[in-house]
């Protein structure tokens, strides 16, 4: 299925943020996750994170800020901001 087929059952903020994160991180082949992520998760939170990731030197970072990002929302996102 194409992407854009399957970006139609989300919301224009849900989309809107999950292509910010995507232009943020460089790494638009995985705008279908960040929309789960836009989808789950609170605006506010999402972005708590994403500035977190962006703060941190890129030296320190094993692979990359879209790696790290997935990493911290699985990790943290699932027991303190779920959005239902």
């Amino acid at each position: 299925m194409d992407k854009v087929e399957n970006m139609e059952q989300y919301t224009d903020s849900e989309i809107k943020l999950a292509r910010e994160i995507a232009y943020t991180l460089h790494d638009e082949d995985s705008i279908m996750l960040f929309l789960q992520f836009a989808r789950k998760y609170t605006e506010t939170h999402i972005r708590e994170v994403l500035q977190k990731v962006m703060a941190i030197d890129e030296s320190k970072i094993k692979k990359n800020r879209a790696a790290l990002f997935t990493y911290l929302m699985k990790q943290n996102g699932k027991q303190m901001y779920p959005r239902n």
